[in-house]
């Protein structure tokens, strides 16, 4: 029997290799189709079925449909989605139980379970206490780290739920198991450690003086059985800048040692408490299925304890609002969930990939992620074991090449997948400490696009609060280094100010880069409206991603091939001077030597004078260059990384036509793409208040962008011509030694 073909109306089912698709159909055709295909029957029936019992305003007609139908590594998927305003209604699709009818007809469809009406239930608590039990037991990675835990130097000691206490605890080195809170603070005062009431909150700390978020923390703490808790504002003393920056080095320790961290995930402060409830919105509706003549009809409202189970001649379809998952794959052309509060914050990115097990407290249900697995209340264990098999190997080692059938795409799309599905495993030390050095080149620049979305009410702590994750990267590029035999590339394991010495040219290969720069998204049109200026303080040299106000990407991030780009230059020097103790923390100076081919430009107004609606500027829309050449074969891909005022201000004091005194800056040639030749350059200008007599006659320079040259002259096929001949600009580039502050 030949395979089906998909539904033209619903593309159900997929075409045969596709692990995820996304349909655009309408309700109306579904309705028209739903005698031929049970699929199209199943979708109208559901959707009608929740819109009749919803209060949400949905239009009746509702004439744009997306079907959703994925077979992901956490699990499979069949879900809808409805525009709803500005924003959109997703609905999920699932059984209670696989049965082989489900099997062969609906493929995608996922095995779900009702959610208790609280994450604060017993019900929650007995479920929470299984996936914890499930990783002690059986997780050897995970309990490296927590098993024989050292208390940090100060914790909140809680009691027991018989016997409740509260009282700040200076520890003695004494190893006992600790819970770790992670939340968002928010701009609303609370009460913290300071120096003045340090004794006192070591005799007694009032609850009632505490916001909620921190009340039910340390009440689930007894409900879990564990004595101690560590909460950073009432552990460190939040008025002493000794004590602060002593503890917030060890703060990556804390939590990676810590036996289970508490998310008040869909909190946006501390008063907002970490349990919740599903909405009325909700409710789960069940469909009834004829086995024998494929008719799809109502059924009561489902059973909020039970789901109903299948007959012989009946199966049971389950529609309901898609709950917001912490991590859930998803097509780039389907809509996504904005992110939930705590995700956005940047010192609790590192707490999250840092910890052994976390317990997310969402908006819907609870959710836990460990080292080696995640699973969340409404659907079925997750089957994450298998997805780390795909991507590493069934032996336990990274697949480092591709096979005959597996192309460097199908590989990036591994990668991708586990980055958005499994991001707890694959940003974790366990993972990294197998991969090879190119994947973790590639990790590490994944990991900064991820980590400079999220924000920092401090703009100084972004190197602090990504130290913990950049001293586990450190160790596992020196291990993998010490297991290929090459003594000098342990030596280059060396960070600075967010790049790492044996990947320098590459990691200097980032731009400002945006998620989707026609978004209506408020986050993301906040990230557009910010990244024209710099960081208000110094915390990173100009070659340094640190130094941005903006989210990055890096060259060939979409590729997982090695030796992406052929470096051209040579590092002579580079070094960082670290604010305090740690290396890896806030920074006052730091500076790069390159020895390579330096081109002057001239800066003229882009050609192409395109902008968002909303009249904010985009990286590639602020300046264009001119080499002096009536004529060029080539295409100029320009990213600034800032509004660049002060050339547009010098810019705008040349009169028209008067092209000898428009600003000259300076391209300084990194290296070129294999793939095609296109050669990739630092854009430099003079740095100000700096004389070369200061820097020992050396060109002192700051960044501010990068440039990539693509689209040379094509040539016969036994052509050998030197790449660097074809693009007539090089004939002005000069070798020199270049220092960028």
């Amino acid at each position: 029997m030949g395979e089906l073909s998909p539904c033209k109306w619903c593309g159900h089912p997929p075409t045969s290799g596709v692990s995820l698709s996304v349909f655009r159909s309408s309700l109306i055709a579904m309705e028209a189709n739903a005698s031929k295909c049970r699929t199209c029957s199943i979708f109208f029936t559901g959707i009608r079925k929740y819109l009749s019992n919803t209060s949400l305003p949905v239009p009746n007609d509702v004439d744009h449909v997306a079907v959703i139908l994925g077979k992901l590594a956490v699990g499979k998927g069949m879900a809808v989605e409805i525009p709803l305003g500005p924003s959109f209604l997703k609905l999920s699709f699932f059984c209670s139980e696989e049965t082989s009818w489900m099997t062969q007809t609906l493929p995608f469809l996922e095995i779900g379970k009702q959610v208790p009406k609280t994450t604060s239930s017993d019900e929650s608590l007995s479920w929470a206490i299984q996936q914890i039990n499930h990783c002690t037991d059986g997780h050897q990675d995970c309990n490296s780290y927590s098993s024989a835990a050292v208390l940090p130097k100060r914790v909140v000691f809680v009691g027991t739920t018989a016997e409740p206490a509260l009282r700040l605890y200076e520890s003695q080195a004494e190893t006992d198991p600790y819970v770790c809170l992670s939340y968002c603070w928010g701009r609303r005062p609370f009460h913290r450690t300071l120096v003045d009431n340090l004794e006192s909150h070591k005799r007694c700390i009032k609850p009632d003086h505490l916001p909620p978020t921190m009340n039910d923390a340390i009440e689930y703490t007894r409900r879990l059985g564990v004595r101690y808790i560590w909460i950073d504002s009432l552990c460190i003393i939040q008025d002493s800048l000794l004590d602060w920056r002593e503890e917030a080095g060890k703060m990556a320790s804390i939590f990676q040692r810590s036996f289970l961290v508490l998310s008040a995930t869909c909190s946006a402060d501390a008063y907002g408490g970490i349990h919740a409830s599903p909405p009325s919105d909700y409710q789960t509706f069940a469909l009834k299925v004829n086995t024998k003549t494929n008719q799809v009809c109502n059924s009561d409202g489902a059973d909020q304890a039970n789901l109903t189970m299948t007959t012989n001649d009946t199966e049971t379809i389950y529609v309901r609002r898609a709950y917001v998952h912490v991590r859930r794959g998803t097509s780039c052309y389907a809509s996504q969930f904005p992110m939930l509060p705590t995700l956005k914050r940047g010192w609790i990115f590192q707490e999250r990939f840092l910890s052994s097990r976390i317990l997310h407290f969402g908006p819907h249900e609870l959710y836990f992620e460990c080292l080696e697995d995640s699973a969340c209340q409404c659907t079925d264990h997750s089957n994450s074991s298998l997805d780390r098999e795909s991507v590493l190997g069934s032996k336990g080692g990274v697949n480092e090449t591709t096979t005959p059938r597996e192309s460097p795409a199908d590989k990036y799309q591994q990668h991708s997948s586990m980055r958005k599905t499994l991001a707890k495993a694959y940003y974790g030390p366990v993972l990294w400490r197998i991969m090879s050095h190119d994947e973790l080149i590639c990790v590490w620049h994944r990991l900064v696009h991820d980590y400079t979305r999220r924000e920092l009410t401090y703009e100084k702590d972004l190197f602090p609060a990504i130290s913990g994750l950049a001293r586990e990267m450190s160790v596992a590029r020196a291990a993998r280094a010490a297991r290929d035999a090459d003594e000098d590339m342990v030596k280059e394991t060396v960070y600075f100010a967010g790049l790492w010495k044996d990947s320098l040219v590459r990691d200097l290969c980032w731009k400002v880069g945006f998620e989707n720069t026609a978004t209506d998204d408020k986050d993301e049109v906040k990230r557009i409206k910010a990244w024209t200026d710099r960081a208000l303080e110094w915390r990173a040299p100009t070659w340094s991603w640190g130094s941005v106000n903006a989210p990055v990407k890096f060259l060939g991030q979409r590729y997982d091939t090695k030796d992406f780009l052929k470096p051209l230059c040579e590092v002579l020097d580079v070094s960082c001077t670290a604010a305090g103790s740690d290396e890896m923390g806030e920074l006052i100076a730091g500076r790069l030597v390159l020895r390579g081919l330096l081109l002057p430009a001239r800066v003229t107004r882009p050609r192409l004078k395109t902008q968002r609606e909303d009249g904010l500027r985009l990286p590639w829309q602020i300046l264009s260059l001119d080499f002096g050449l009536v004529v060029e074969n080539f295409a100029q891909h320009l990213f600034v990384d800032d509004g660049c005022q002060d050339l547009l201000r010098l810019l705008d004091e040349v009169e028209a036509g008067d092209d000898q005194h428009r600003p000259i800056v300076y391209c300084f040639l990194l290296g070129i793409v294999r793939r095609g030749g296109s050669p990739v350059f630092l854009l430099l200008k003079k740095a100000k208040g700096q004389s070369e007599e200061k820097m020992m006659g050396q060109n002192v320079y700051h960044r501010f962008g990068r440039l990539q040259l693509t689209g040379p002259p094509r040539r016969p096929k036994n052509d050998h011509t030197p790449w660097k001949e074809r693009f007539g600009v090089f004939a002005q580039a000069k070798e020199k030694v270049v220092t960028i502050i």
